[in-house]
């Protein structure tokens, strides 16, 4: 029987981090152009999420989980949650376990709502069986930020909801 994994985090509304740093410099960290991390005063100019994406799922290939989580979330707003984080590598690594060895990656969906809204869902290659992988990034001003990610094994309901849109 397959077991169902549902891996969220959901970080866009941070009420005791925002309290935290309430009438303090904020220093925000995004992903530039060439997928390097870039502190937000800096001008660049709006790049696809997919570079991140990739040496995100590159590093997972070569089982290196926490290098993996720490290069994705590294100076953004969810690194503000490390319990969260924490929680999301453990749960990964069971899901790994679970499901085999990721040996690679495909990107099966990506959605854009209006110019500031990004969803890239990908499937893990793993072993035994894919993993679903949902990447949520905003737009603010020129510059992507992730602000949610979500992994489960719910591959039939994959199917169900890109047939469901190609029906429309």
């Amino acid at each position: 029987m397959m077991r169902h994994f549902l891996i969220v985090l959901f970080l866009c509304t941070l009420p005791a981090v925002a309290e935290e740093k309430a009438g303090a410099e904020k220093k925000r960290y995004t992903f530039s152009k060439d997928g390097e991390q870039a502190t937000a005063n800096q001008s660049n100019t709006a790049m696809d999420p997919s570079a991140a994406l990739s040496r995100f799922f590159e590093a997972l290939k070569a089982d290196q989980l926490e290098a993996a989580y720490s290069d994705l979330v590294k100076n953004t707003i969810i690194a503000a949650r490390p319990e969260n984080v924490d929680q999301l590598k453990e749960k990964t690594r069971a899901a790994i376990d679970n499901f085999g060895p990721v040996k690679g990656y495909e990107v099966v969906e990506t959605l854009e709502i209006g110019k500031s809204l990004y969803r890239q869902t990908c499937i893990s290659l793993n072993e035994d069986l894919p993993l679903r992988w949902r990447f949520y990034f905003y737009r603010s001003g020129n510059q992507w930020k992730i602000v949610d990610l979500r992994v489960d094994d719910g591959i039939v309901e994959l199917f169900d909801e890109i047939a469901r849109n190609r029906k429309k």
